[in-house]
């Protein structure tokens, strides 16, 4: 047994070790000269930091805290951000082009106008983030969650999106064209005049959304259920649509 805790003891240890294993000489020189691009900055702690147009590209930042932090135009492209703390941020017009945020936590982040193109969001949580005009074409989220979101215009173009969760979300005018959502859970989700032609909408949950003009041209409903939702000249033309369920 004493064996047996002083293993648990030591691979505690361990694992907090390797969460807060940052460079301090990275982490002095992102804070004097606002850029450290590749730099070693696992677990920092940078809660309610100004790095406004830092160029942190390529830079590890999983773990570290980021809570309120200003990335306002700021350079994350390619950066790994997996289980980053980054609840509250302000990083409008940010760029995370191939940035990986897998288990990452954005929750009531504003990234207004970012571009996550080709990001890796799995199981992300961007509840109640600011996402409008933001870009995630081509994006992994897969079992991302997005509830209570304002994605106003934001594009999903070609995005996976299964098993994600979208309750609530102001999804309006946003572009799906191509995406995955397949079990996508989007109940009394905003869709009115979303473009969601040729996506994939396999047993994804629309119940009470707002369907309103969208465009659902050639998408794929295979045990989909709208059950409620608003289809108010909302345009099917070419869908396969097989046990809809309304």
């Amino acid at each position: 047994m004493k064996k047996k805790i002083l293993l648990l003891t030591f691979l505690f240890c361990l694992n907090q070790i390797t969460v807060s294993a940052y460079s301090q000489s990275d982490l002095d020189r992102l804070l004097s000269t606002g850029s450290c691009p590749n730099g070693d900055l696992t677990g920092a702690q940078l809660k309610k930091a100004d790095l406004t147009n830092a160029n942190l590209t390529g830079a590890d930042l999983s773990f570290a805290d980021l809570e309120g932090a200003v990335l306002e135009a700021a350079s994350l492209e390619g950066a790994k951000l997996r289980k980053a703390n980054l609840k509250n941020a302000y990083a409008g017009k940010a760029r995370l082009t191939g940035a990986d945020l897998s288990l990452a936590n954005l929750r009531g982040a504003a990234f207004s106008r970012a571009d996550f193109s080709r990001s890796k969001a799995f199981r992300t949580n961007f509840s109640r983030a600011a996402l409008d005009f933001a870009s995630f074409r081509f994006a992994a989220l897969q079992e991302a969650t997005f509830d209570n979101v304002n994605g106003y215009f934001a594009d999903f173009g070609n995005a996976n999106l299964a098993n994600s969760w979208l309750y609530g979300a102001n999804l309006r005018q946003a572009d799906f064209t191509e995406a995955n959502l397949y079990n996508a859970k989007m109940q009394n989700s905003d869709l009115a005049e979303a473009n969601l032609s040729r996506t994939n909408l396999t047993h994804a949950l629309l119940r009470n959304a707002d369907l309103s003009r969208a465009n659902l041209n050639g998408a794929v409903l295979d045990n989909t259920n709208i059950a409620g939702a608003n289809t108010d000249e909302t345009r099917f033309g070419n869908a396969l649509i097989e046990n809809l369920k309304k």
